[in-house]
């Protein structure tokens, strides 16, 4: 395991990543890759039942027409669960980004905000070779041009890519994995020519965030809305705080 304590040394270590690792997921905190309809409560009972993922997401079809442009315009149960997770709704879709220096901005993005108790995390994903453990396809499945729900039964979590249907997926350069109904976590698989994982030391979280804001990588680049320009001037007057005391 790579623990990462300066910017540099997350640039270094992406230069010397396999290519084929193109995707990643920065996390604030070492939680289990699973997206939120599948996650566990505290005792580890699964917080949604089979039927209750499946009644969010046909509630939020038969509410959201009246608030999306072109309803008729949506192809396939996985393009709603896009839809629906852009605006807070569990779904079994977790998201990645292909950009790996907004990865680490995530992870690093609470680092003024909370208290900082354990070190956070960067997972660097294969999505083809992902794709062809679960689906026997070595590419990345562009769910736009699939018309029905045969998507929806894999083998296991496959990676997914789709029309970007709003700014911030687009700004973020997302994609997302797919997982079943009873996939277990994705760091389960336990193969390194799959998933990688490396982390950011908690000591250095703000150090790093600093370094990113220094280079003009901000959250106006990931959210491109008033509420980002808000974030970033607090995050700036916080990094010129904490540089002025380190000086």
């Amino acid at each position: 395991m790579e623990i990462i304590t300066k910017l540099s040394e997350y640039i270094s270590y992406i230069e010397n990543l396999p290519k084929e690792f193109s995707l990643s997921r920065g996390q604030f905190k070492n939680h289990q890759l699973l997206p939120g309809a599948l996650r566990s409560d505290d005792t580890q009972k699964r917080k949604y039942s089979k039927r209750v993922i499946r009644d969010f997401l046909e509630k939020f079809k038969m509410d959201a027409h009246q608030y999306i442009p072109n309803p008729g315009d949506i192809k396939n149960e996985v393009e709603w669960m896009l839809y629906a997770q852009h605006y807070g709704l569990p779904t079994k879709l977790l998201d990645f980004t292909t950009s790996h220096i907004t990865s680490i901005l995530f992870a690093v993005e609470k680092s003024f905000q909370e208290e900082i108790n354990e070190n956070a995390v960067v997972y660097f994903l294969n999505p083809l070779a992902l794709n062809h453990k679960f689906k026997q396809e070595s590419k990345i499945i562009n769910i736009s041009d699939i018309k029905d729900n045969t998507i929806i039964e894999q083998d296991g979590p496959i990676v997914i890519n789709g029309r970007k249907i709003n700014t911030r997926i687009n700004a973020q350069k997302g994609l997302f994995v797919l997982f079943q109904d009873d996939d277990k976590p994705l760091e389960n698989i336990y193969d390194d020519s799959i998933l990688r994982k490396i982390e950011i030391s908690k000591e250095d979280m703000t150090d790093i965030l600093s370094s990113l804001y220094i280079m003009g990588i901000s959250f106006t680049h990931l959210y491109p809305e008033l509420e980002s320009v808000t974030k970033d001037i607090v995050n700036q007057q916080n990094i010129n705080e904490y540089l002025k005391d380190n000086d």
